[in-house]
This record gives structure tokens, C-alpha cells and sequence, in this order.
């Protein structure tokens, strides 16, 4: 099959197709008189799995190991689910930070909408954000005035 049908199969962009070439995640195809790339099965099978792996979480640079391994006639599942056990405790990490920064959002939120609606200076771009802002780095300083 040609570039623009293997790309149509996989879900893919021709660009993508010949990114993931580019990148050593597909074998480089054999050619027709024309020119033409020529991919099978096998080259659909793979890219699938690159697909796949891209939407768990996986870098190219893991793909490319896990491909490689697999060439060398190991089998890559031990290494993949190491790989993704570090991907679900970033993971775990990354949604803790986010539900404090929401907490935070929240409680900057509840007080800005309790604030007096004070006149502001010509110099003030928005009082509720610089007021957030001098609190922050007086928090920082160590001068907090609570």
C-alpha cells in the first residue's frame, strides 16, 4: 500500500507517516520505479502500536526502545510496564499538584469575590491580581502583614 493509504488505515496524517520514518519508528520502505513507498501489514502493525503507545503516555525515545528490544529478539513487557509504572506515579504527582493549585485557585477566587469593588488608580492594571501578586512576595520575603 501507498503512504496516503497506510496513513488513511492508521488514523494518521502522510506527514505524521513519514515523521515517525524519520524518527526510526518505521523501517525505511522499499520503493517503487516510481518513487512510490511501498508499506505492508507488518508497517501498519507497527504504527498502530506507536499510535497506541503515544496515547498511554510513552515518548518516542521509549517507543524506540521498546521497538529496538523487540528487533533484538527480547521481548519488551518486562521494561514497558516499568515504563509505565513511572508514567502512572508521575501521573499520580502531576494530579496531587494539580489539586492543590486548584485549591488554591479556589480560595483565590472566594476572596477576590468578597473584596470590595475599591476604585483603582490609573497605575493599577487589575487590583484583585496585583494585590494576589504583593502578597505572594511578601509571603516570599518573609514580611507577611496577617
Amino acid at each position: 500500500m501507498k503512504i496516503g493509504e497506510l496513513a488513511e488505515q492508521v488514523g494518521m496524517t502522510v506527514p505524521a507517516v513519514r515523521f515517525y520514518e524519520q524518527a526510526g519508528l518505521l523501517p525505511k520502505p522499499p520503493r517503487t520505479g516510481s518513487g512510490y513507498r511501498v508499506y505492508g501489514t507488518s508497517d501498519l502493525r507497527r504504527l498502530e502500536l506507536v499510535r497506541h503507545a503515544k496515547n498511554l503516555g510513552f515518548s518516542l525515545k521509549e517507543i524506540r526502545r521498546i521497538l529496538r528490544l523487540r528487533e533484538q529478539g527480547s521481548c519488551p513487557c518486562g521494561e514497558v510496564i516499568s515504563m509505565l509504572e513511572r508514567h502512572l506515579s508521575s501521573t499520580d504527582e502531576q494530579i496531587q499538584r494539580l489539586r492543590r493549585f486548584r485549591g488554591e485557585l479556589a480560595k483565590t477566587l472566594a476572596e477576590w469575590k468578597h473584596s470590595p469593588d475599591d476604585a483603582v488608580s490609573g497605575e493599577v492594571i487589575c487590583g484583585l491580581i496585583e494585590r494576589t501578586m504583593r502578597r505572594q512576595k511578601e509571603g516570599r520575603n518573609g514580611t507577611s502583614k496577617r
